[in-house]
């Protein structure tokens, strides 16, 4: 499994990576796009769609993805989705997550809660490509995360996360990848790329731990994410999301952390911008 999940990071890591800095504004946006219609996809089988919704959901995704990423939002309405978005992820899904309520059989509402989940994530992919090492930058902090607490929690997990939900999650785990997401933030050069230099804060230290404590926010976003994915595979009775990705599962099994994360990352990225601007 694990040759695998090596082998088909390493074909699509360097697909990503080209895209991401070479491929021209109107090819990458159709891709994010696309990336949406296959991540819906998994959605329709995640949430029970059937007949026409089922068969139709992908594309009318991909369809209003890409007519939103075409007739951009202004950045006020921007930074009001993006709030929007991470207010979900902050404040419901962790009640989602305590209480489990049930995907399936809900009718309109898992069409809508499938746009809400997907949509701003992959306007955030599209739209705040202009400089792709930021995006690069904080993309990194969920391959980060995701990949030390992989390994961490495969040599220390004793102590489960949420057993009910993902028996494979650990707390050593999530301790792995919070030092490996701390120790990034301080190592990474270009901070201000990722987080936000407040005026407020005039000593180095005090915006060392403003860094330190956005960088724990954003794994613990990322956390919740992965588990609410993994929630909603158990109750569908799904391994995984799909099989796309040879090792990884699909699409929605590799996005799940950015789903939760992008928004709410971009978010600070786009308040921080607002409250910086001349009164």
């Amino acid at each position: 499994m694990l040759k695998t999940r090596i082998l088909t990071v390493l074909v699509l890591l360097p697909v990503f990576f080209g895209a991401l800095f070479w491929l021209p504004s109107a090819p990458w946006q159709l891709l994010c796009a696309l990336l949406a219609g296959l991540a819906a996809w998994e959605w329709a089988r995640l949430a029970g769609f059937t007949g026409i919704v089922r068969a139709a959901y992908p594309g009318l995704t991909a369809l209003i993805a890409a007519l939103l990423i075409r007739f951009q939002p202004g950045m006020a309405m921007m930074a009001a989705m993006l709030i929007a978005a991470s207010l979900f992820w902050l404040l419901l899904a962790p009640v989602w997550l305590r209480f489990k309520w049930q995907l399936r059989n809900a009718g309109l509402m898992n069409v809508l809660l499938g746009w809400s989940l997907l949509l701003p994530a992959t306007l955030v992919l599209a739209l705040f490509r202009d400089n792709p090492w930021q995006m690069l930058a904080v993309l990194a902090i969920a391959w980060v995360a995701d990949s030390a607490a992989y390994f961490s929690g495969k040599a220390f997990g004793r102590h489960k996360l949420a057993p009910s939900i993902s028996p494979g999650k650990s707390w050593e785990g999530v301790l792995g990848a919070a030092v490996a997401v701390i120790s990034y933030v301080l190592l990474l050069p270009g901070k201000p790329l990722l987080f936000p230099v407040s005026e407020h804060f005039v000593t180095p230290v005090a915006q060392i731990l403003l860094w330190i404590v956005v960088a724990v926010l954003l794994l613990a976003v990322s956390v919740i994410g992965d588990l609410l994915e993994s929630l909603y595979k158990r109750q569908a009775g799904m391994k995984d999301s799909s099989n796309l990705l040879p090792g990884h599962g699909g699409v929605l099994d590799r996005i799940d952390s950015l789903l939760a994360m992008l928004p709410v990352a971009f978010a600070i990225l786009v308040l921080s911008f607002l409250l910086s601007l001349p009164s």
